[in-house]
């Protein structure tokens, strides 16, 4: 799939080059201050000896003062203009040592030492992370504030001739310890008592196996106080981790977990491509560079590929929801959706409660380096003051600009449009005349709301990723905040995946099979390299600015992320169907069975393990060309700066997901399944209860959920397995 997206991003790169204007000559480009500069971060931590004062190393962030009569200014000044594919080379990111800052102006005079004190002038760029995140920041500036300033400003106006605005953001010392409070106990306690019902939980298990055979850990025990104690045990959840249902339903809709791994995946990839635009780099040329190219919109765009998991989750909860209808003969109340909402609530929190409270406590103590405190400090202080936005799955609106478990703003999107999706839903088999009007207004506002808000903004046509805002995570950044992470904003594709259902649903009904349908065949395999290209157009966007608010982008904003849903829909339907018998042969291999199941954990700690991976570099990044040809032309250079910048990705892309799914293998057996076993027995009372061997796609994590019907008294309610978000 990866070199397939690469594959496209170069042939339309290659045919289409839509490039508003030349990208600065090499030669004057690297006349520019480097964006990052970073002396020996460990060197300059090394333990001091009895009569030396303790190492200190200081990250900064410098903006160079405006100097009109500097041909070098003016050039940075119209380089930065194009702030939609290049970063603001006006602020500028420095880690020195305090010691050898304080060497190199101890010679100079105090008119000297002036001469390089910048008086202050009006800032209007971004330039560092909001006060008061991380802390002794105000006792660091007051002690070293003076001495970086002109130290930096001695090096700027030495090489180039200019000065700037130093500020502290945020210091290391050698004489540092490592502090533990009482929350820091907290995780360590709640961990302690996880590992220990795990082991005493395997070893009971074990130890009534009487015949020692496997069969018994797939089996359910003769009692329920039984049950409740084997909960826990290991051996039993890796059997419901990797075990394949045989429900008619569950196999036909198989494809799903290949679908949610391969989904992540793209969305790892996403990632990637921001951090290595926040973290250091020798070569932020080549990324400038990427940016004028045509092809890189399929990367540049991957933030639609989330849209997906939508998708796919209106499609399944309409489906298995259609099926629970059937089974009640159309008898479904009202009532059924708190409980439903309840039911899932408890499904999804604990293992998210366990990665917030993760990043509150000992995140922050895995890791050293001139960056961490920037990655991780931060994320401790945000889930320290916001876990409770989280926790409600309101995070995506609340406190939105200082995110704890940033990527959770998926998980509040989600449960806000699940609980819409199951009051419409509810009502059109309530009142079934309605459903076509229902449906019809509620698709009507999925596209006219968004259009309205990014109008009434002033926002622009599509999400533009900008290199400057990835310098500070998108935390600050107005399009991600008000056109990417809203609920109004993503409500369009999950809808469309409801209707995806309702179609599947109704073609059950009517006995239709897509497969044999040879137009439908064509459009389908069509459907790819549709949605893959329709993400191109986007590149007029970055390189024009185009008067807002405006109508045609409101339009064209809203067509363009919902066209990404349609051809989801497409692509469902084609593979519940089996179109392509190869594709979906491929896409049932047992292998991504466990994987898709693992998702969702590996989704709440993929930043985590990026965050270890990248915030703790010691020195800047440099791309190397290890798949450099001879280059001849422009057209040459931009398509090897892509495949060069693609290899790096990819190492890391591999690597990050490695590690990720471990860390979901891990969370999956210590907590999210002896959620799903203990959530069983809570509710127990409320569903049927079966009598074959345990139902591994409802007791496992990443696959379904169990549906229940809140009833009444005298009334039986049945068990329905569902997934009412594809990641978890």
């Amino acid at each position: 799939m990866g070199n397939l997206l690469w594959f496209l991003g170069l042939l339309c790169g290659s045919l289409v080059v839509l490039i508003n204007g030349e990208f600065i000559e090499k030669s004057q480009y690297h006349r520019m201050p480097k964006l990052w500069q970073m002396d020996d971060y460990d060197e300059c931590l090394e333990s001091p000896g009895s009569d030396e004062a303790p190492g200190v190393y200081c990250g900064l962030s410098v903006v160079l003062k405006p100097n009109n009569r500097s041909e070098l200014w003016k050039l940075i000044e119209e380089f930065s203009s194009d702030y939609k594919r290049h970063y603001n080379h006006q602020v500028l990111k420095r880690g020195v040592c305090i010691r050898r800052c304080t060497k190199a102006i101890e010679k100079l005079s105090p008119a000297e030492r002036n001469a390089l004190t910048v008086e202050p002038f009006p800032i209007d760029v971004r330039y560092k992370f909001n006060d008061g995140i991380l802390k002794d920041i105000p006792t660091y500036r007051a002690a070293y504030q003076d001495v970086v300033e002109i130290c930096v400003n001695k090096e700027l106006n030495d090489t180039y001739g200019l000065v700037g605005h130093t500020e502290i953001l945020s210091c290391d010392k050698s004489t540092d310890e490592v502090v533990i409070d009482a929350l820091d106990m907290s995780f360590l306690i709640v961990l302690c008592a996880l590992v220990s019902f795990v082991t005493v939980s395997s070893w009971y298990d074990s130890s009534i196996n009487y015949k020692r055979t496997s069969d018994h850990y797939r089996q359910p025990l003769d009692s329920k106080r039984n049950m409740v104690w084997v909960s826990f045990s290991i051996q039993r959840n890796w059997y419901r981790l990797t075990s394949r249902s045989r429900d008619e339903l569950n196999q036909k809709l198989r494809f799903f977990q290949a679908f949610r791994f391969l989904t992540l995946w793209l969305v790892i990839v996403g990632h990637v491509s921001m951090l290595l635009s926040f973290t250091p780099t020798t070569d932020s040329e080549k990324l400038e560079r990427m940016m004028h190219n045509v092809g890189s919109m399929i990367l540049t765009n991957g933030v639609q590929y989330t849209q997906t998991f939508l998708a796919m989750s209106g499609t399944l909860l309409t489906i298995q929801f259609c099926s629970f209808v059937e089974k009640r003969k159309g008898k479904v109340s009202f009532l059924y959706v708190p409980f439903a909402i309840l039911y899932r609530y408890v499904r999804l929190t604990p293992v998210y409660a366990f990665v917030i409270l993760l990043h509150a406590t000992w995140l922050l103590k895995l890791q050293t380096g001139p960056l961490w405190r920037w990655g991780a400090e931060t994320e401790q202080t945000f889930c320290r003051q916001n876990w409770w936005t989280n926790l409600l799955y309101i995070n995506n609106y609340v406190h939105a600009d200082e995110p704890c478990v940033q990527q959770g703003w998926y998980l509040g999107v989600e449960f806000q449009i699940f609980i819409i999706a199951m009051i419409v839903l509810t009502t059109i088999v309530k009142i079934p005349r309605a459903k076509v009007p229902i449906l019809g207004l509620v698709l009507i506002a999925a596209y006219i709301i968004p259009a309205l808000f990014i109008y009434y903004q002033k926002l622009e046509g599509t999400f533009v990723v900008t290199l400057e805002a990835q310098r500070y995570l998108l935390w600050y950044d107005k399009l991600y905040l008000h056109a990417y992470i809203p609920t109004h904003i993503n409500f369009g594709n999950y809808i469309q995946g409801v209707l995806t259902g309702l179609v599947y649903c109704e073609l059950q009904k009517r006995s239709i099979n897509l497969a044999q349908s040879k137009a439908f065949s064509i459009v389908w395999h069509l459907t790819f390299a549709i949605v893959f290209l329709s993400m191109l157009p986007s590149y007029m966007f970055y390189v024009n600015d185009f008067p807002t608010p405006s109508v045609w982008m409101a339009a064209c904003f809203v067509v363009s992320k919902n066209l990404y849903g349609i051809g989801a829909w497409i692509v469902i339907l084609g593979c519940i169907y089996g179109v392509n018998g190869v594709v979906k042969r491929m896409l049932n291999y047992p292998f991504f069975e466990p994987l898709g199941r693992l998702t969702y954990g590996a989704y709440l700690v993929h930043f985590s393990v990026m965050r270890l991976m990248f915030f703790s570099v010691r020195t800047p990044v440099h791309y190397s060309d290890l798949l450099a040809v001879k280059q001849t032309g422009r057209l040459a250079k931009e398509v090897m700066l892509i495949v060069t910048i693609d290899h790096l990705q990819l190492s890391l892309v591999f690597g990050a997901t490695v590690m990720s799914y471990l860390m979901a293998l891990v969370l999956c057996l210590l907590i999210e399944l002896l959620t799903t076993a203990l959530q069983n027995h809570l509710f127990g009372s409320f569903k049927e209860q079966k009598s074959s061997p345990v139902d591994a796609e409802s007791g496992t994590n990443g696959t379904n959920q169990t549906l229940l019907n809140p009833g009444f008294v005298g009334k039986k309610s049945e068990k329905i397995s569902y997934s009412p978000e594809t990641i978890k």
